[in-house]
Order: structure tokens, then sequence, then C-alpha cells
């Protein structure tokens, strides 16, 4: 069975409508939020000393299309007015695996390798 969400905690709780969380549930976005959102975030090559490509540094020029497609990720259902209480840190580090999933998905942590044939 494939895993569908991934777990944040919170270092501390986030006051909502429904009353506090001490962790929030991230799913996968859909095309939609591309569409209606715009780009969270654009990527830009990275280089080492020789000048070659050495991996890529992800721009966030768009915080509020990110905080949007925060809204639409978290299966809690926190509008984005709340999601601008968070904390600075806990912002950065969901940002960053709100990226992960954006980009590769929800891993799946029940993985395992396939036999060889």
């Amino acid at each position: 069975m494939t895993a569908t969400t991934e777990t944040f905690a919170l270092s501390r709780p986030l006051k909502t409508h429904a009353g506090e969380l001490t962790a929030l549930t991230l799913q996968e976005p859909t095309a939609r939020a591309f569409i209606e959102y715009g780009e969270p975030f654009s990527m830009k090559p990275r280089r080492d000393e020789s000048g070659e490509v050495d991996g890529v540094s992800f721009v966030y020029d768009n915080n509020k299309a990110f905080v949007r497609f925060l809204a639409d990720m978290i299966v809690e259902k926190v509008d984005d007015l709340i999601l601008a209480s968070l904390s600075a840190s806990d912002f950065q580090r969901l940002r960053g695996l709100a990226t992960n999933i954006i980009l590769a998905g929800v891993p799946d942590k029940n993985f395992t390798s396939p036999s060889a044939a």
C-alpha cells in the first residue's frame, strides 16, 4: 500500500477555528493548485567552483502562492490566514517538506525493493 500523506510536527500549537493543532498532515497537491495559484517556487541551477551544475537551488519568490498550495495540501483544512501565524522556523521547515512532496510525492515508508528475477 502506498503512503498518501506526510505528518509535520509543529514546534508550537496552531490555533484554528476547530481548536489547536500540534501537527499538520500533508498530501500531494493536484494540478488545480498550479492552475489557480501559479508556480509556488522556481528552481535555479547551482554551480560549483568550476562552473559545472552541482544541483538546484529553490527560489521562493511567490510565498502567497506557496501558502495557498499549503492550504490545499493540509488535510486538516487550515486556511492561509491561519497559516500566517506559524512560527518562522515551522514555516521554513514546512515549506521544505511541501517542496519535496510537490516535486516527488509522498514517499512510501513501507517500500521494499523488488526482488531480482
